[in-house]
């Protein structure tokens, strides 16, 4: 059952923001803050996978120069022994089928966590400016955010370059109905931010079509998270994984022909590659939890427009939403720091 709007609002926030919010504090917090983060996230995040590919990249040159039998191939397919007593193989498989008592497996070095959190992490974005609208209305009922709904649509229309994720097929193995309904949800996101767009000049259209359309944002949320969070339990390390396994087979394998200094460098590459395999569920999870606040905001204004508040009401309920979405925002950025 749905919670009434003012129970949205805890008690204990509420003295002190009803007594002292000025006519238009909301919309000037806002306007700057939610924008700067979003674009900070996006920025850094961009760095993170930045370094993320060229780690990889670095990690399958040194696995084909260790073995003759490897040839620089995307993706890079290598046999690693599974059962005890295995003989010793070549490294990459000569035929389809690996030697006797090994396993192989596939090394997409174009496959990182980029793929599936960037398109992800724009489209967060993108509901930062769309919550910073609405909470401009909830401050200021007459405010205009022509600006705020414009940033949305565009941020929206973005999303476009991203085919496998506005298709719903841009995870590994997902289900005919989950890809289904994260199209649909994302089609239907996308369509309400243009008609948004295009009432942008007048607020009470605004605020009806956010009341009767709004839910589209629930659902593409909702899809976000459910897969984030399934793709940080297997996928996400996945790749980290063969990675620190194979180059330990090589430093195994070849350290007594290497050098103090070769040997360093590949440790620290194989090092590298364990941190990540850790590292990558746990980014995941920042991200599926950025997703939640979002959600929870965007919602939670929404309620707020629908509802019969007081103007002290409405401004403690964009607060309280704003810092959610600023919240969110900051989880996003942070999966660029170091663990």
């Amino acid at each position: 059952m749905r919670r009434s709007v003012t129970a949205l609002l805890p008690l204990a926030i509420a003295p002190p923001l009803l007594a002292g919010c000025a006519g238009n504090a909301i919309r000037l917090e806002a306007a700057g803050t939610v924008q700067a983060r979003a674009r900070a996230a996006v920025t850094a995040t961009s760095g993170y996978f930045d370094a993320i590919e060229q780690r990889r990249r670095d990690a399958a040159a040194v696995l084909v120069a260790s073995d003759a039998s490897c040839l620089p191939a995307t993706p890079l397919r290598i046999q690693v022994p599974v059962a005890p007593g295995a003989a010793a193989a070549p490294l990459c498989p000569n035929g389809a089928a690996p030697a006797p008592g090994h396993a192989a497996f596939e090394i997409d070095i174009g496959s990182s966590p980029r793929a599936v959190l960037e398109p992800r992490i724009a489209l967060l974005a993108a509901i930062g400016d769309y919550a910073d609208a609405l909470a401009a209305i909830l401050d200021a009922p007459g405010t205009d955010v022509s600006a705020e709904i414009a940033a949305f649509a565009d941020q929206a229309d973005r999303l476009a370059r991203f085919a496998g994720f506005v298709s719903g097929t841009d995870l590994p193995d997902v289900g005919a109905a989950v890809a289904s309904e994260q199209g649909q949800s994302l089609v239907a996101l996308i369509a309400f931010a243009h008609d948004l767009a295009r009432e942008a000049g007048r607020v009470r259209d605004v605020r009806q079509l956010v009341v009767a359309r709004g839910a589209a944002v629930d659902r593409a949320l909702a899809a976000m998270r459910v897969q984030v969070t399934t793709w940080g339990r297997g996928a996400a390390r996945g790749a980290d994984d063969l990675y620190g396994n194979a180059l330990l087979r090589t430093y195994i394998r070849n350290r007594e022909a290497l050098s103090a200094e070769q040997r360093e460098r590949l440790a620290a590459r194989i090092f590298a590659a364990r941190e990540a395999s850790r590292a990558g569920a746990s980014r995941a999870g920042d991200v599926a939890d950025a997703i939640d606040l979002a959600a929870r905001a965007q919602a939670g204004l929404r309620e707020a427009l629908a509802g019969r508040l007081t103007p002290a009401q409405r401004r403690a309920a964009a607060r309280l939403n704003i810092d959610r979405i600023t919240r969110a925002l900051g989880l996003i950025a942070a999966i660029a720091t170091p663990a």
